[in-house]
């Protein structure tokens, strides 16, 4: 029978994450149907960026939101930018 040790990064002194990474984390939820349409827009052109289909608008809109921090912060950035 073989013995084996857990060995997590916390264990070990290492941490792959910042330590605030999940603190007050709350899943973003889309609050009305505006949000969530811009949801689904904001991921089926960031899938077509990434095949190499995007449209010119959907590339740009996906470099629009790229540096923003949190997906409340994307999906507002999209907004403003799409005109949804």
């Amino acid at each position: 029978m073989a013995i084996t040790t857990k060995r997590t990064p916390g264990a070990t002194g290492r941490t792959t994450e910042p330590q605030d990474a999940h603190r007050g984390y709350v899943n973003p939820t889309p609050g009305d149907v505006d949000e969530a349409r811009a949801d689904r827009d904001m991921a089926d052109a960031e899938r077509a960026v990434a095949q190499g289909a995007a449209s010119d608008e959907q590339a740009r809109l996906v470099d629009r939101i790229s540096d923003a921090r949190t997906h409340e912060e994307r999906r507002r950035l999209w907004q403003d930018a799409s005109g949804s």
